[in-house]
């Protein structure tokens, strides 16, 4: 755990930027959790730790995180935005299920990632924004059906 804090501390501090006691404890429970959290989700496990965290210094510090690539960031729709830890977000995150049954998201499963490949072309983003004035900073495809549980 150690390393971790060190390695987001020495990033934060490259970038300009203070490791702070809120910034430190959200890592923590990214680290920690190893999954995907929501900001509320975050706010109820901070809570417990420091009653004097606000919400809205979560909401600021998950920006700053995932828009310095230190952390992972999924847009749901719908209002709902789901964080986590990893090392390489685009891999990770490219593709996963949502179980209509449980709401459980299922991640790094072997079997969609053998079934699909999704490929831009080279110069994509480029193109895209040309023509339609549209910046791609990533994509995601997800899937909606039963996990292995449900099933």
């Amino acid at each position: 755990m150690a390393r971790v804090a060190d390695f987001f501390e020495e990033n934060l501090k490259d970038k300009g930027y203070r490791y702070s006691k809120p910034r430190e404890m959200i890592l923590r429970v990214l680290t920690k959790n190893q999954k995907l959290l929501s900001a509320d989700d975050i706010y109820m496990l901070l809570k417990k730790e420091d009653p004097s965290i606000g919400m809205a210094t979560i909401y600021r510090t998950l920006e700053l995180l995932s828009k310095l690539d230190l952390i992972c960031r999924i847009n749901m729709g719908v209002g709902k935005t789901l964080y986590m830890l990893s090392p390489n977000c685009r891999e990770e995150l490219s593709n996963f299920l949502i179980c209509e049954s449980c709401g459980r998201i299922v991640l790094n499963n072997q079997c969609l990632k053998n079934a699909i490949k999704v490929r831009l072309k080279d110069d994509a983003h480029e193109e895209v924004y040309k023509n339609c004035k549209l910046k791609i900073k990533n994509f995601q495809v997800f899937f909606t059906g039963l996990c292995q549980d449900c099933s």
